[in-house]
């Protein structure tokens, strides 16, 4: 995805400077109209400065209430859309009755508490459409200088798929009326994403920059240089492996192809094929897709080499070849078009879920808390197909944030991250509906004498980026092994060691090795797509959401790299540990068995937008035995709402869940509803005192962790508590828990109906009485229970 032909001249440059631009520009005034509600009208875009000391990145529910729209959000400014003319020049209005100051009799000015954090408005204009490579590019070049640079153009997306055709179709006319090359071009409506791949000289680039239709402009990623360490495993010791069972579940690998002959892969290949008119096969070249593959099919191999005795893998594998032989995209196709094509040919052949290991370092959540291009494109097609995406975080140079190396960066690398701008989540990480993944120090074997690893297992590898994801919502949401690096005791560089690597099937053409080792959140990916395909298999049935949120409660968390850290308080430790590690490591068998001490209940439905769904949930009985054994409860809930790159807002609802306990459904109900701020208003106005959830005690309210409010931003949620001693039943409606499952419209369409699937695990000690088959008979009696009442009441 790097940059193509710097070096390069057009010679048959027919415009230049102005004379582009105007023809360019023309090209948006022969398309203006009005927009529909979710689309975007490029001439009524402000961007409107903000003290970044009071205005968080997360509080669209304020702008929404003055009536307007965020569509990205920086650090000190937000780009603001507006509906009309009429909407715009009202903002304006009360702006300068703002500036005017109090009128005569007024100790404020008017609309004082909303505008009294802006700085500045400016209209969204030509400074406000590079990336951050291409400034730099354009900065270094004069106007005597007309290289060549292939780019991506986003386009902002009207809202309406014909308009939004119309907008690229009469670009690529102008384009090429002034001597650029668009290679692919890309149109979501359901993601609301518009691109094109374009070269062009610089003055061409330059003058893309002043035209209204232009949302961004950037150079293409550099590309990524792989470092595998050979082995000296030999090919008898690969001899005769388990091939996967004829009818295990299909998952599918978008990556740079495989190859389907290796020992490691031999009889578990369906299909290496490429649906891209870029490459001739699906034969992987570079050797990435490989690894991957291995890791999917075999999991973690160090052990199973050492013992000889293999698992039968949980899966089959179709690889669909997007990328070349430098593990890039090909600089004439946009990922986001590539993608999509492989995604629909792997749903057309019944592909529940699919591991993509890729990511594009240049578009980091960090820039902004928007959605990026990529991760919106995901989750559409998520939605659109079902499909369970599995993406890694993204990698980073330990180098880029660490400072001087030195002994204690082992130890202390998690807060080095902590405090670095430049560790946030890759593109396309970010995507709401995927689960992703970080890398994590993996059980670490011996290594030669002086050679540390950086790190303890199940902490985060030293390269793993962190969250968190759109609006704040925990990302990655789970964990798994992806190796780490090492330290010299006499040198503190950070440096490869095979022993704190991970094993994988070497792929590279020029290789004579079997296997290599090697590290990366992309070798994280593939064991959590692996416990997806353990879940499908035993539930073929199973929804995406479903998938999702029976791996999701599987999770167990490791101990916080921030466990030693001195004065930080319980709360700060735990939310900095979800930037990193999510809500933990996964199960295969956590997330489809269900044991004695340790059971599994699950439902999938529809909801209404702006309506709640209740749960009864048997106690069991070892709940309320007396002893200091733990037992505990964790809940899983996964939807897949409808989301939009260009809002702030970018899941068109958000759904959320409370545990009670000793509270009748009725007044759940009630409470739930005096959550709302109007309700608090008028509450308050009538002076009034009624309880809310948040006002009951923790023997009610189970005080999940993490908390409603730090796990509702995201599509894939879990909450776990922890008790550490017996229960006491205190009423009447104290031997079941309630769980409430609320779902709050933000801009989806008010008919829709939102699905979603939930699991719920109860575990208890080893020295409590066993759950399952009290479970069981309590689950069968409430069933028969709410037949009868159904009866009746018929």
């Amino acid at each position: 995805m790097s940059g193509r032909g710097t070096g390069r001249r057009f010679n048959n440059r027919k415009k230049h400077g102005d004379d582009i631009h105007g023809d360019l520009d023309f090209v948006f005034h022969e398309l203006q109209q009005r927009q529909p509600a979710l689309g975007i009208d490029p001439r009524l875009i402000l961007i409107v400065e903000i003290d970044a000391q009071t205005v968080g990145p997360a509080d669209e529910t304020d702008w929404s209430r003055a009536g307007l729209r965020v569509v990205e959000a920086r650090e000190a400014s937000r780009v603001i859309a507006f509906s009309d003319d009429p909407q715009m020049a009202e903002f304006l209005r009360r702006l300068d009755a703002y500036s005017e100051g109090p009128r005569s009799g007024n100790k404020t000015a008017s609309y004082e508490t909303f505008f009294d954090n802006i700085t500045s408005v400016r209209p969204y204009g030509r400074a406000d459409r590079p990336g951050q490579a291409l400034a730099a590019r354009l900065a270094q070049t004069d106007d005597q200088t007309d290289d060549v640079l292939t780019v991506d153009v986003e386009v902002w997306h009207p809202g309406d798929q014909e308009k939004a055709d119309g907008w690229l179709k009469a670009l690529n006319t102008a384009l090429a009326r002034v001597g650029a090359e668009v290679h692919d071009s890309f149109s979501s409506q359901a993601a609301g994403v518009s691109l094109m791949r374009v070269t062009a000289s610089t003055q061409i680039i330059s003058a893309l920059l002043n035209v209204d239709l232009i949302a961004k402009v950037d150079v293409l990623p550099a590309g990524t240089v792989d470092h595998l360490s050979p082995s000296d495993v030999k090919a008898e010791q690969l001899a005769g492996l388990p091939e996967s069972p004829s009818d295990a579940p299909i998952v599918g690998l978008i990556d740079s192809g495989v190859q389907a002959e290796h020992p490691l892969l031999r009889g578990c290949v369906v299909e290496a094929t490429t649906v891209s008119d870029a490459f001739s096969d699906g034969v992987d070249r570079h050797g990435h897709g490989t690894n991957v593959a291995s890791v999917l099919l075999r999991g973690s191999i160090e052990e199973q080499l050492a013992s000889g005795d293999w698992d039968v893998p949980p899966c089959r594998l179709i690889s669909v070849r997007v990328l070349n032989a430098e593990n890039q995209v090909s600089y004439t196709k946009l990922p986001q078009s590539e993608i999509t094509q492989a995604v629909a040919y792997l749903a057309s052949q019944g592909v529940k879920v699919i591991n993509i290991s890729l990511g594009d370092e240049d578009s980091l959540i960090g820039r902004g808390s928007g959605a990026p291009t990529l991760a919106a494109v995901l989750d559409s097609l998520a939605r659109k197909f079902g499909i369970v995406f599995i993406v890694p975080t993204g990698n980073v140079i330990p180098a880029e944030y660490s400072g001087p190396f030195d002994a204690e960066f082992r130890s202390d690398y998690p807060q080095r991250m902590v405090d670095s701008p430049v560790v946030s989540l890759m593109d396309p990480a970010p995507s709401a509906l995927s689960l992703t993944v970080g890398g994590a120090v993996p059980p670490l074997r011996a290594a030669a004498l002086g050679q540390s690893p950086i790190g303890k297992p199940g902490w985060p590898s030293p390269f793993s980026r962190i969250g968190p994801g759109i609006n704040g919502a925990i990302k990655p949401e789970v964990s798994a092994p992806a190796g780490t690096l090492g330290q010299a005791l006499d040198d503190s560089q950070p440096k490869r060691v095979d022993a704190f690597m991970v094993a994988v099937a070497d792929g590279r053409l020029d290789s004579q090795a079997l296997v290599s080792y090697d590290v990366g959140t992309s070798l994280a990916a593939p064991h959590v797509a692996r416990a997806c395909a353990v879940v499908e298999d035993a539930y073929p049935d199973a929804s995406a959401n479903l998938i999702r949120a029976l791996v999701l409660q599987s999770a167990t968390s490791k101990e916080s790299p921030f466990s030693a850290v001195a004065n930080m308080s319980d709360g700060k430790r735990e939310a900095q540990t979800l930037r990193f590690c999510g809500y933990g490591q996964v199960s295969e068998q956590r997330s489809v068995l269900s044991g004695e001490r340790d059971t599994v209940l699950f439902a999938e439905e529809e909801i209404p937008l702006d309506s709640v769904h209740l749960y009864t949930i048997p106690i069991p009985d070892a709940f309320f035995a007396s002893g200091a054994e733990e037992r505990g409860i964790a809940v899983a809930l996964c939807y897949d709402p409808p989301v939009r790159a260009r809002r702030m807002d970018y899941l068109g609802s958000r759904m959320q869940f409370e545990l009670l306990r000793g509270v009748s459904p009725a007044s759940t109900i009630d409470l739930l509803l005096a959550e709302e701020k109007q309700a608090r208003r008028a509450r308050k106005a009538a002076g009034l005192s009624l309880p809310t959830i948040s006002s009951l005690p923790s023997s009610q309210r189970i005080p999940l962790k993490p908390s409603r409010s730090a796990r509702s931003a995201g599509a894939n949620q879990l909450g776990r508590f922890v008790w550490r001693s017996a229960l006491k039943s205190f009423n009447e409606n104290s031997d079941e828990f309630v769980l409430a499952v609320q779902n709050v419209n933000r801009w989806d369409m008010p008919t829709r109906k939102q699905s979603y699937a939930i699991a719920v695990r109860l575990w208890v000690g080893d020295r409590l009485p066993p759950v399952y088959m009290d479970l069981r008979t309590k689950v069968r009696t409430m069933r028969a229970q709410a037949a009868a009442r159904a009866q009746i009441r018929s």
